[in-house]
């Protein structure tokens, strides 16, 4: 990552003072500063990549700002949009011309700094901000949790990462390795519910040639192979307790005795353990040990639910939507009204959810635009898709139970809403995220008339 003294931002605003009051401030606190008061001049710093991150305001004088996005086509800068409108649909279509953050004013440069650090990507991918997924968001919580990470990854202490199932514990995770001195080293991941409880110890410790039966040979075990790097153990609050006595004393000595094996081998370990689990209660209930607690509580971060962090929402489906259109080679985008309806649901499967949902609407879609209606209906079909976890959206159909075409499926979905809102076609058609003229002539093809509107 570039020196955070030498980083050069841009400001691009036609409201003097706000430049000079940003500038001012970033001054002060080591970066340095360019300045564009009208579109043309954003567009030829942005053309340049004079800078290595652009604050660029939706409003400027001359020119909207997303046509300044356009005009200055793919650039090495990274783009922060500022609004002081709450444009949800012109920071969407930002964020699909290659923004990566947007923040709405007022704001002080100081909040920035997350959103700085997280754009100052020097030798990483293009896209990492969709490789970490559960990183991306601007709430004061996610930015406790980077913090957190920034402060926990430069050392070897144990971490314990908690949080609901689906928040983004294995990227945490991955990210306390990437901010550590063994990021060259090894990451490996081991979910222990899934674990075979019966080769649990062979899995983590190794084995010896002739340990049990079909042992043909010697296994180094996933301490050893992770010798010098990190070892991520998910789901720790569900191992055996004979498993948690030998885990603890991995931690307490630094060696592993390999099944069937008569020597201790030192290894040289991270151990960064997840749960969605309360282990203080487990311990006291007598299913977790409090010795292995506190070793693996050194330092703990906590990733709070999607629904406790719902401006992150849009800024994590937008990532999402990116990558998922990368992997099948097609454009897709959310309109307004699809945003606002994820950010109407309370996501019980946070993140993983989120990303099975928007996989769901890129199929209804037939046309790369992924609307409300299509939202609803991959809400409907999740496996979360139950009426106390739909919050304040209207119920979405059942999933039929017979094949339907996509044509088919998208009659039955618009009729059983046109019926349960009486026949309204205004509450119909904003209920679906598509304009009355559109509902009023599919209507037509299905030989349904309009009810009264009065």
């Amino acid at each position: 990552m570039r020196d955070e003294k030498k980083t050069r931002i841009l400001v691009a605003d036609d409201d003097r003072a706000f430049r000079l009051a940003m500038t001012k401030a970033l001054g002060r606190m080591g970066y340095q500063t360019l300045e564009a008061s009208s579109g043309q001049e954003a567009i030829e710093a942005l053309s340049a990549a004079t800078a290595d991150i652009a604050l660029l305001d939706l409003q400027l004088g001359d020119m909207d700002g997303l046509e300044v996005l356009r005009r200055a086509g793919p650039t090495r800068t990274r783009v922060i949009v500022v609004t002081g409108h709450g444009s949800i649909a012109g920071a969407v279509e930002a964020m699909r011309l290659g923004a990566v953050h947007f923040v709405q004013k007022p704001i002080d440069a100081p909040s920035l700094v997350p959103s700085r650090r997280d754009a100052l990507v020097e030798e990483a991918p293009a896209d990492a901000d969709e490789e970490d997924l559960g990183l991306v968001g601007s709430s004061p919580a996610l930015r406790r949790v980077r913090e957190l990470v920034r402060k926990a990854g430069p050392t070897d202490e144990t971490v314990l990462v908690t949080g609901e199932s689906g928040v983004g514990k294995e990227l945490v995770a991955r990210a306390l390795h990437e901010t550590s001195p063994r990021t060259k080293r090894p990451f490996l991941a081991i979910n222990c519910a899934q674990a075979h409880r019966d080769l649990f110890d062979a899995e983590l410790f190794g084995y010896v040639r002739g340990a049990f039966t079909g042992a043909t040979q010697d296994r180094p075990g996933l301490f050893r192979e992770a010798d010098g790097g990190t070892l991520f153990l998910d789901e720790v609050g569900e191992l055996p307790l004979e498993a948690q006595a030998k885990l603890l004393r991995v931690l307490e000595t630094g060696t592993v005795r390999p099944v069937g094996g008569v020597r201790e081998e030192p290894v040289n370990v991270r151990v960064i353990a997840a749960t969605n689990r309360n282990l203080a209660e487990a311990a006291r209930e007598g299913k977790f040990r409090e010795d292995l607690l506190y070793r693996l509580h050194v330092l703990s971060i906590e990733i709070p639910p999607l629904r406790e962090r719902r401006e992150d929402i849009a800024p994590i489906a937008l990532a999402l939507l990116r990558r998922l259109g990368k992997e099948r080679n097609r454009e897709l985008r959310l309109d307004p009204a699809a945003i606002q309806e994820l950010e109407r649901y309370d996501w019980p499967g946070n993140v993983r959810e989120l990303q099975n949902v928007l996989k769901r609407a890129a199929i209804f879609s037939s046309t790369g635009v992924i609307g409300a209606a299509e939202i609803r209906e991959a809400i409907g079909s999740s496996i979360f898709g139950h009426p106390e976890a739909r919050a304040s959206r209207p119920p979405a159909p059942p999933r039929p139970a017979e094949e339907l075409t996509l044509a088919e499926l998208e009659k039955r979905y618009i009729l059983e809403t046109f019926d349960r809102l009486d026949g309204n076609v205004t509450r119909t058609a904003q209920a679906l995220g598509i304009d009355r003229r559109t509902l009023q002539r599919k209507l037509r093809a299905y030989g349904r008339e309009a009810g009264d509107e009065s």
